[in-house]
């Protein structure tokens, strides 16, 4: 069974779980998930590939030092990450590229202070191939400099570093490739103590901070289809789009992407019920908030790419289609089995 609502309010609530623009079948995607720690208003960045400028974005959800403390001190930091994506054009792409990341306004309270703004970087994912803290690295802009870790995040505190993602062994996947599921556990914390990061010579010393940390698993390559588009335009009238609809998809297991018979006999259903009409259709994942939060917004982003892969080699057209994630949450209840699911809304 599906769910009515209206457009406006199905596209509001989901566009908060990434950046406008919808990849169409020859482009490439390029997700982030980053923290933040906001001072006189949320920490910004740049994001590069192949070292041109991808786009920029804001963690708007970062936490506020003035107000609500540190992000290293937070018990739940999920609240203050998000997941940006940004389409790479088909010119553009290359599977040797690298991604960089940059914070563009940085600002300190100086000693003593804990009013800061600063960047948490924690996993880079073109075309559903994850890389995660194990291998991103920080480099200086004027000199090079040595990474910072929390937990699972890589730390950048000023524009003097960037957050660099080299390409995985064999390349940036191109965005047709599906690649087998895999299913990465969690560990219980360490402590660990980050090193201090570059600082600018004319702005205070921002010192380092002992943190409890999370050991992610090793990157993983993952299912990938972020969008497709249909190339018939005009349609018959058998294709035109009436549905205005948001279906759930419940039952993933935990620590797995994989699409069990329950799921694909779900998503058989809304295949039917959608049947050749050709609609705008936004996939957004969501995983619980058991386990560590990096891990968790992957499963988000891995479970709608499934999802979408299976929606089109089940024959559905779309005019246009995309997959997202919505990171970690409980809004669907307090059971973790409740927030494991997919949204798939449906508008002309």
């Amino acid at each position: 069974m599906s769910a009515k609502k209206s457009r406006a309010a199905v596209m509001a609530a989901l566009l908060l779980c990434a950046l406008p623009g919808s990849a169409l079948a020859a482009s490439s995607t390029l997700q982030l998930i980053l923290g933040g720690e906001a001072y006189d208003g949320p920490p910004k960045f740049e994001v590069t590939f192949d070292g041109k400028v991808l786009g920029e974005g804001a963690v708007n959800a970062a936490i506020d030092t003035a107000t609500a403390g540190r992000f290293a001190d937070a018990a739940d930091k999920a609240a203050y990450v998000e997941s940006f994506s940004f389409d790479v054009p088909e010119e553009m792409f290359k599977p040797g590229a690298e991604v960089r990341v940059r914070l563009v306004n940085e600002a300190y309270g100086g000693d003593g202070s804990d009013r800061d703004r600063n960047l948490y970087l924690a996993a880079v994912s073109v075309n559903g191939r994850a890389v995660t803290v194990s291998g991103l690295s920080t480099q200086g802009t004027k000199a090079d400099t040595g990474n910072e870790v929390l937990g699972e995040f890589l730390v950048l505190r000023d524009g003097n570093v960037e957050g660099v993602s080299k390409a995985p062994a064999g390349g940036w996947p191109l965005p047709d490739v599906t690649i087998a599921a895999a299913s990465p556990t969690t560990e219980k914390p360490v402590t660990t103590e980050v090193a201090a990061t570059a600082q600018l010579s004319a702005k205070p010393v921002k010192p380092p901070v002992a943190v409890q940390a999370l050991r992610l698993p090793a990157e993983t390559g993952e299912a990938v289809q972020t969008a497709s588009l249909d190339q018939d335009p005009e349609g018959s009238p058998a294709s035109i789009c009436t549905r205005d609809e948001l279906y759930n998809v419940i039952g993933f297991n935990e620590n797995s992407n994989d699409l069990t018979p329950r799921l694909q006999a779900r998503l058989d259903q809304i295949v039917a019920d959608i049947g050749e009409q050709k609609c705008k259709v936004l996939v957004t994942g969501y995983s619980s908030k058991q386990g560590n939060h990096a891990t968790n917004a992957l499963f988000a982003i891995e479970r709608a790419q499934n999802v979408l892969v299976y929606l089109k080699q089940a024959g559905l057209s779309f005019e246009r289609a995309t997959a997202t994630g919505g990171g970690a949450t409980e809004q669907f209840g307090n059971a973790f089995s409740a927030n494991r699911r997919v949204v798939i809304s449906v508008a002309p």
